[in-house]
């Protein structure tokens, strides 16, 4: 296994079932990612920016409705965690512009999307999880 790559753990869990699905569905995506990174050619290239695009669409997606979940369990930190959201998918389309530029390498921007998204579960999302047991 590629050290990059990430493995789904339980302890990513924040109990609420829709929500870990869609987290396992953008580890599954992170892994594809640095799978195109490790290819290192110009079709790699299309596959890494085909795979961005289609995380950054899963991602906002995701993020709707987990806000909506949000709402509807009386999340007290929900602005909060949209903040985070929006700023995370500015981040990314800052990174595929530079990515696109030749500015930043693919397995930098694969590393910046695990690592944001692993902390984010762990610490932002995690704290939902007793509001979402009330759904």
């Amino acid at each position: 296994m590629n050290v990059d790559s990430v493995t789904w753990d339980d302890a990513y869990s924040v109990g609420f079932e829709p929500m870990d699905n869609q987290h396992k569905e953008l580890v599954k995506m992170i892994n594809e990612l640095f799978e195109a990174c490790k290819q290192g050619t110009a079709a790699a290239d299309k596959v890494f920016l085909q795979t961005i695009k289609k995380a950054v669409e899963y991602a906002r997606n995701h993020f709707s409705e987990e806000e909506k979940y949000m709402l509807q369990a009386d999340f007290p930190n929900l602005s909060e965690q949209r903040k985070q959201h929006d700023d995370f998918v500015a981040s990314v389309l800052k990174s595929m512009q530079d990515y696109k530029a030749g500015d930043t390498a693919g397995i930098e921007m694969a590393r910046f999307l695990k690592d944001w998204l692993l902390n984010h579960i762990a610490i932002s999302d995690k704290q939902y999880a007793p509001y979402m047991a009330k759904l």
